[in-house]
């Protein structure tokens, strides 16, 4: 099966990252979405082809592919293949991070205006952080305008310290395999086990995790976070950015993580809420 998908792996456009397209990966997930379309959820190799233009027998090997990791099954009686319930879970992080932003959104603002400094809901992706949500444009002390969708480093940010430090040991070691292989800042901090230990060990003991300029794409600025939890897992950061300048002694920086402590217990407990109404 390993050498099935390194056959598969056909060298496309290579992006900016380094990285070449993998056409089998496409042209799986362009059968998903064909499944996914039809009514009865299900189809025949034949009609598969004919729908997304891939040749029978790659359609064949890919389903079978998914067939054994589980995401498809085949009706002996008729030859069709159907989406089973695994492919649900391929959408529950989409799902969890929507609704958690809904949910923070009213108690951000309410935060920021508090604070004045603007505050952001920032959620991973893959070994990155992106921010989903920024009460920016409402904040008279604002110099990030279009924040939504920047991407930030999960080791240099608080945002991202947030969220690594209350990851399980597992998932921690797993992303700091990932990081290592790269060429910035976070691989330098993910090859040091001492430098990641203290981080984790300093931001789990406060609550929340600070930087304070250390992220060299924003040298002049810092940031308080904390993870907003649930069912013991960490589903996003909720941050706030400041010029260094303006925040400077220890206890300014107390009152804003007491302050985004605060407002994490709030939204948890709305967001517990929500998803215990969903489920009535």
């Amino acid at each position: 099966m390993v050498g099935m998908r390194a056959k598969e792996s056909e060298p496309s456009d290579i992006e900016s990252g380094g990285y070449r397209h993998c056409q089998s990966l496409l042209k799986g997930l362009d059968l998903l979405a064909a499944l996914n379309r039809l009514p009865s959820g299900s189809a025949s190799i034949s009609e598969l082809a004919r729908l997304t233009s891939i040749h029978r027998t790659t359609v064949k090997r890919l389903l079978e592919t998914l067939r054994e990791e589980g995401y498809v099954t085949a009706e002996s009686a008729t030859g069709h293949y159907r989406l089973t319930f695994r492919v649900q879970r391929l959408s529950y992080g989409f799902r969890d991070t929507v609704s958690i932003t809904e949910t923070a959104w009213p108690f951000m603002r309410a935060l920021s205006k508090e604070i004045v400094w603007p505050c952001s809901l920032v959620c991973a992706e893959g070994d990155n952080m992106v921010v989903r949500s920024s009460t920016r444009s409402y904040s008279p002390l604002s110099f990030h305008p279009g924040m939504p969708g920047r991407r930030l480093s999960m080791l240099s940010t608080s945002a991202g310290r947030a969220f690594f430090s209350f990851l399980s040991q597992e998932e921690q070691r797993t992303l700091l395999e990932i990081i290592r292989t790269r060429n910035d800042e976070d691989a330098a901090h993910a090859s040091n086990p001492d430098w990641v230990s203290a981080v984790v060990d300093q931001t789990r003991k406060r609550g929340y995790a600070i930087n304070q300029g250390e992220w060299s794409e924003e040298p002049k600025f810092g940031g308080i976070a904390v993870p907003l939890m649930h069912q013991g897992r960490v589903l996003a950061s909720l941050n706030i950015i400041f010029l260094l300048q303006a925040v400077r002694d220890a206890s300014s920086v107390k009152r804003i993580g007491d302050s985004l402590l605060r407002t994490a217990g709030l939204i948890e407990e709305q967001f517990s809420k929500r998803q215990q109404g969903g489920r009535s």
